[in-house]
């Protein structure tokens, strides 16, 4: 009974550790919605975000992945950020504006419907004001290739 008690105590430990990786290394699904382009928006989802709708802290990176599938094929993209604060839309830089360098684990030429991640690296200035708004990010060729809207708050 002894040996049961102790093997169960042991068992429940390692179940908690496992759930609190899982918790640590666990890509979150973020809210959006799409607001143009051709391509087909599949998943929204940050690592560095712990719940969808997104805190960001200043002083802070936060890695933003959206994966697609475009519509035609793609030989060049630009990526854009802005900031849609009261209506107004704001440009915001990325470190990383060619939206061919920016996908993880592809490049363009990208073949109509084949599934690829685009991954930015958000910097969140101390300077920021603390406030609600809704990140825009967009991959554009001659028109919008996908566009999606996160809604996010800046927190200190």
């Amino acid at each position: 009974y002894n040996e049961y008690k102790s093997y169960l105590r042991n068992t429940m430990k390692l179940f908690g550790v496992f759930v609190a990786l899982m918790a640590v290394t666990s890509a979150v699904d973020l809210v959006f919605k799409t607001c143009g382009g051709t391509g087909t928006v599949t998943k929204v989802f940050s690592d560095d975000c712990s719940s969808p709708q997104c805190k960001l802290h200043k002083g802070k990176s936060y890695k933003i992945n959206i994966s697609f599938k475009p519509a035609s094929e793609i030989t060049s993209m630009k990526a854009a950020l802005h900031g849609v604060i009261a209506g107004v839309s704001v440009p915001f830089p990325l470190p990383e504006s060619d939206g061919c360098k920016a996908l993880s684990e592809s490049t363009c030429p990208i073949s109509s419907g084949t599934e690829v991640t685009w991954t930015e690296e958000l910097e969140v200035l101390s300077v920021y004001p603390s406030i609600r708004l809704i990140s825009k990010w967009e991959l554009q060729t001659d028109g919008d290739v996908i566009c999606v809207e996160i809604p996010v708050q800046i927190v200190s």
